[in-house]
């Protein structure tokens, strides 16, 4: 979620009166996309252009809260047609840290990743990907709307004057899941000790998959569908939505989906500040207004996305596994953030490791939004 900067904030609505107006929509969202899908990507009139890409398809908004149409609208309706937004789908921009780094430097100016993929440019919300403290949608969506986050973190990352966070995304928790090839169900940590485990570029997950006992090997987003299918890798931990969806057929590629909810498969939408800011005022307020309405529009289309993905899944012959009590607790003991091999880690992202206890706290405060059950 993004928040309305204290620079370029309108006296009204307030971050928090915003968002609770907006949450009026919630009940009629799931209708939005068939009304937006229709509109043009061309629009005349416009004095900028936003170039947002994206690795999914636009077309499919049922088993994807990627929102690229909502955005697109929001922002145009709230620069009275000033901005055109032009939605780079499919990949066909590139996707993962390559999108990132795009923004970064300009090239585009706005695009959807994973946290992960935005880790390296921002390490900070690497500390997102600890397991077992902020992997559920509700506790994560307590996490990035409470004040503490938006200072600590999305603030910050605004004020370093690359890239900023448009609005977050909950496409849901990782899940550990073999490859059709490999086609293990696994339960318990003792099932993945030296199995081959994709990763993306967070080397907070790269971390965690060690302490279980896994080889991992940084895999690119686009070549996790190949790779899965050469035998090149045993498993690999996206979401439900996120392996449903993922680029180049990898949803033909999954055998069994454990659902541990380690860590929230968490995108972002970002944008490049030098662009942003060569905005007059009013269009920058446009766009971080745009942004929180398309934000809180996403929260029902999230766990509607997320249910699709899962029949999905299923009709293609994986296996969705929920684990036991026990098994979840031998996952938390073994890799869970109260291990003290995750200190270190928590000082170098953070500072201290009170800055993560109070990150904790933040995620059992509803701030005034709640996710769909």
């Amino acid at each position: 979620m993004s928040n309305l900067s204290k620079l370029e904030s309108p006296p009204s609505p307030s971050r928090r009166t915003f968002i609770r107006q907006s949450a009026a929509l919630l009940p009629v969202v799931s209708a939005w996309p068939q009304t937006v899908m229709a509109q043009p990507q061309t629009c005349t009139g416009a004095r900028y252009k936003l170039i947002f890409a994206s690795p999914y398809n636009s077309e499919l908004w049922l088993s994807s809260p990627h929102m690229h149409q909502q955005l697109k609208h929001n922002i145009e309706d709230f620069s009275n047609g000033k901005i055109c937004v032009e939605i780079r789908d499919n990949g066909s921009q590139g996707v993962g840290h390559d999108l990132a780094v795009q923004v970064s430097r300009g090239v585009i100016q706005g695009a959807l990743l994973s946290v992960s993929n935005l880790s390296p440019i921002v390490p900070k919300l690497d500390i997102l990907n600890i397991p077992f403290w902020a992997a559920e949608s509700q506790a994560y969506l307590n996490l990035i709307t409470s004040d503490l986050w938006q200072q600590q973190v999305t603030e910050q990352i605004r004020a370093q004057g690359d890239v900023a966070i448009l609005l977050y995304h909950l496409p849901g928790a990782r899940t550990l899941t073999s490859t059709r090839q490999h086609g293990k169900l696994l339960k318990t940590p003792s099932d993945i000790i030296d199995v081959v485990f994709r990763v993306p570029v967070s080397q907070v997950l790269r971390q965690f998959y060690q302490l279980c006992g896994t080889t991992p090997v940084q895999v690119a987003w686009h070549k996790a569908a190949m790779l899965a299918a050469n035998k090149r890798f045993d498993a690999l931990d996206p979401s439900v939505t996120g392996l449903y969806n993922g680029p180049n057929g990898l949803n033909q590629h999954i055998g069994a989906v454990s659902l541990i909810n380690s860590v929230q498969d968490g995108w972002v939408s970002v944008i490049n500040q030098r662009w942003l800011k060569s905005l007059p005022r009013k269009l920058r307020i446009a766009v971080w207004e745009g942004a929180e309405k398309t934000f809180v529009q996403h929260l029902s289309m999230a766990r509607q996305a997320a249910l699709y993905c899962q029949r999905g899944l299923l009709r293609n012959g994986a296996t969705i596994y929920y684990p036991s009590a026990d098994e979840m607790a031998s996952w938390q003991e073994i890799g869970g953030y109260q291990r003290r091999e995750w200190h270190a880690t928590k000082v170098t992202l953070l500072g201290k490791l009170s800055a993560f206890d109070a990150f904790v706290a933040a995620t059992q405060v509803n701030n005034g939004l709640t996710f769909p059950t």
